[in-house]
């Protein structure tokens, strides 16, 4: 686990062109025949998540200075993530919920920021999670749990006897 947090105090991305694509774990040969030969080379690989966010001044000079400074391993807040350079703990939306991913990276230097709407400062910017954001294996073993997993938390929540 990353010992740097994203700043408390400024929002999770924008869902505005927000996107996630793994990064290929397999590797495939062409054979002579015109078949493709498919293993898997890697069983860990990233999920990249193309994000922007939408800050009012004062939070983008906090998100500017967090980016840009150095580690401070003996402040309360750890400082920041030099760059870019170090790894960081945010709340990021992937089809298992919202909810706190560790090691999450920048993958290259954010854009932005752009002036919108006269008031608000618009970054946009690539991040890694470096543990791919799926079900483990073994929630496959009941997989109408999955499938009605929505449906099944409003009737719990409705109908569950109360202590």
């Amino acid at each position: 686990m990353a010992e740097i947090d994203f700043p408390a105090g400024l929002k999770t991305p924008l869902q505005a062109d927000y996107g996630l694509q793994h990064v290929d774990a397999n590797v495939r040969t062409r054979m002579a025949s015109g078949r493709t030969r498919s293993r898997q080379q890697f069983t860990y690989t990233p999920t990249r998540v193309n994000v922007q966010w939408l800050f009012p001044a004062g939070q983008a000079q906090l998100f500017e200075a967090w980016y840009w400074a150095p580690y401070n391993r003996d402040a309360p807040n750890k400082g920041g993530i030099q760059g870019g350079t170090l790894p960081f703990n945010t709340k990021l939306r992937t089809p298992i919920g919202l909810r706190v991913y560790e090691d999450v990276s920048f993958t290259d230097v954010y854009s932005g920021p752009v002036l919108v709407g006269g008031k608000f400062w618009r970054f946009t910017a690539t991040l890694e999670i470096a543990k791919r954001p799926v079900l483990p294996p073994a929630d496959l073993e009941y997989p109408e749990e999955i499938l009605y997993s929505s449906l099944f938390d409003i009737t719990m929540n409705k109908h569950w006897p109360k202590p």
